[in-house]
């Protein structure tokens, strides 16, 4: 969600560090990666804030988790909260460019100007080894994982794209999808109440909005919406408001990404496993794209998630989890 205002971009490693959602329990470390360093990149570098929490060695599952469109990393905590708790895994999330507690830098963005952001955060962290990295990727996110994964092929032993398109073929944003983003945009909807509502009502099918949670704790008895506006609300007080420069950037990135059949054949050739899961009541992508990406990358995995919308790792965090870890650790 969007205002005109946000305090000031960190300046320097030894900033203060920011309020944060994930819990300090498997911190490893967190703080700001300078990235961009070269001119011919970047008129200037930019920093990524990024943390790393769980069993962080050589021989552990290394996940690098990479969010969409205007979302902060904070969105992954069901997933951090998770596997940075299994015996042998390590997580790694962060704020793309243009989002959270990472700097808002001039200039147009790609997405493959933004895997490369992530490239120089995981040579920051050490993760360097071959087929060491397992690569989840939501929404943009997939698309950046997308690029990641061709510029740093032997790195990666696993991609797991989600709710995500590669934009070989011409489409047009679904209607509730653009409707979203303009009134977002345009500053239309004022309060993080209006904003959070709106947002829900398009990420989530309303059906699975309206369900009664069954399950122990706060929510018991009241509905799944209650739920997520509430976790919305939670990450919007925590985190730091997206400048309009940031929304407008990202929004560029994702309207010119395109990953030719050809790349995508060149992608799937080298790297061992891919899997892709969409839900058919995606209102931001629709389902035909995972069908399309899956005959474009020969010997993928797909999975369909009947009524199921865009936000799956929180739509249907167990399962999601469950279907990670289940490729994460396949043999060979």
């Amino acid at each position: 969600m969007a205002e005109a205002t946000a305090p000031p971009s960190p300046s320097s490693s030894s900033d203060p560090l920011p309020d944060t959602i994930f819990s300090p329990v498997h911190l490893v470390k967190r703080g700001w990666c300078t990235v961009a360093n070269d001119k011919k990149r970047a008129p200037a570098p930019h920093k990524l804030y990024y943390e790393l929490h769980g069993d962080d060695k050589p021989s552990s599952h290394r996940l690098v988790f990479i969010m969409g469109l205007n979302n902060s990393s904070f969105a992954w905590h069901h997933q951090v909260s998770h596997f940075a708790a299994l015996p042998g895994y390590a997580v790694l999330v962060f704020d793309n460019r243009g989002v959270g507690w990472s700097d808002t830098p001039l200039g147009t963005y790609s997405t493959s100007e933004m895997a490369k952001d992530v490239e120089e955060l995981l040579d920051y962290v050490g993760w360097t080894e071959d087929k060491s990295l397992n690569v989840v990727g939501v929404s943009m996110g997939g698309m950046l994982a997308q690029e990641l994964a061709l510029l740093i092929p032997t790195r990666i032993r696993t991609l797991l794209l989600t709710s995500t398109q590669s934009g070989s073929r011409f489409t047009l944003p679904p209607w509730k999808a653009a409707s979203m983003f303009l009134r977002l945009s345009s500053g239309t909807v004022r309060t993080p109440a209006a904003q959070i509502e709106l947002v829900t009502n398009t990420l989530f099918p309303e059906a699975w909005l309206d369900e009664v949670v069954h399950e122990e704790g706060e929510f018991k008895g009241k509905t799944r919406r209650d739920q997520v506006e509430a976790d919305f609300l939670r990450r919007y007080h925590i985190g730091r408001r997206q400048t309009p420069r940031g929304q407008l950037g990202q929004m560029v990135a994702v309207m010119k990404h395109r990953v030719s059949t050809e790349r995508l054949a060149r992608l799937a050739a080298s790297v061992p496993h891919i899997a892709i899961i969409h839900g058919t009541d995606d209102n931001l992508i629709h389902v035909d794209r995972a069908h399309e990406l899956h005959k474009d990358l020969p010997g993928s995995r797909l999975k369909i998630v009947e009524n199921a919308g865009h936000a799956l790792p929180s739509q249907i965090k167990n399962d999601y989890n469950a279907w990670i870890q289940e490729h994460v650790e396949r043999e060979g």
